[in-house]
């Protein structure tokens, strides 16, 4: 639960009892023994709840789901807000104390926050997600060997000889817009692209610079997101099953672009349903899990 719709259960006399890290309330089930219900809102998967709070404690559904809106204002000068503020932080080489102890820093000092295109001040944060990645690499490694299953998946663009410059690689190819782009000849985008990330980080181009350019962090991109306006998404794939899994999300709002991550080395992704074996359908937009169901689906569609 929320601290909004705690304390609103509380002004309407409703108890909510502290259970483990959460918080539920006592009502009488349908099978008419006592239980305790922790979904509440309306807006959650079990409705129900709701009808079963409203009745055990002599309140209207109506009131009920008036009173624990997060955008009800019981009184004019605060409010609660579901923000979308998020922050991304680099740590290496942290203990778990230390790491949490930053963590609790970090939210510490959001005192200055504010919502956008509002008068209303920041007084405490309620409520928080985490997304931890764990990372070992930097993205960038030339040398990488790229084993047959990803190297053939027509899926996935490898580029030769990036020299520790393959994510600018990607970034190049998927915004050069050319029907005859190829792979091997985008060497005066990838040097177009850098120079725009040098005047974004206020560094001073040079060929030197650009030859010699170190790899990119796996969690540096939100920098490199900001500056080519993209959300990058990073996979890695398991050589041994094919099976792909994302190990690092884009929390922009910008589109995005998907980078296949191997041995350090950055690679396309052309798309990623494809690249995990999800097959889409271009007339009921259903995801299958081969190209062979998608075409029976189809036939048995193009006979009704």
């Amino acid at each position: 639960m929320f601290a909004y719709e705690l304390e609103r259960l509380k002004r309407s006399n409703i108890q909510a009892i502290k259970w483990g890290s959460s918080y539920r309330v006592k009502v009488r089930g349908r099978t008419g023994k006592m239980v305790y219900v922790s979904n509440v809102s309306r807006n959650v998967s079990r409705p129900i709840n709701q009808r079963l709070v409203a009745k055990q404690y002599n309140v209207s559904t109506e009131t009920l789901e008036k009173h624990l809106s997060p955008d009800y204002k019981a009184d004019p000068k605060n409010r609660f807000y579901n923000g979308n503020h998020m922050q991304s932080h680099l740590y290496e080489g942290v203990e778990a104390t230390d790491f949490y102890y930053k963590l609790e820093n970090i939210l510490s000092t959001q005192a200055s926050a504010f919502k956008v295109s509002s008068g209303y001040k920041l007084k405490a944060i309620t409520a928080f997600k985490i997304f931890i990645y764990h990372r070992e690499h930097s993205l960038g490694d030339s040398e990488a060997v790229i084993p047959k299953i990803i190297r053939e998946n027509k899926h996935v663009i490898n580029f030769p000889k990036t020299n520790n410059k393959c994510v600018f690689h990607c970034i190049a190819w998927h915004t050069f817009q050319s029907p005859k782009k190829d792979p091997r000849r985008i060497q005066a985008q990838v040097k177009e692209a850098f120079k725009r990330y040098c005047s974004f980080k206020w560094i001073k181009y040079s060929l030197s610079l650009f030859r010699s350019f170190k790899p990119i962090e796996l969690l540096q991109p939100d920098e490199v997101e900001d500056c080519f306006q993209h959300g990058i998404n990073v996979y890695k794939m398991d050589v041994v099953s094919g099976n792909v899994e994302c190990i690092r999300r884009s929390d922009k709002g910008y589109e995005d672009m998907d980078i296949l991550s191997h041995e350090n080395h950055a690679l396309y992704i052309k798309n990623i349903d494809m690249l995990q074996s999800k097959y889409q359908c271009p007339k009921c937009e259903m995801l299958f899990v081969s190209g062979e169901r998608l075409k029976i689906t189809r036939k048995i569609s193009a006979s009704l």
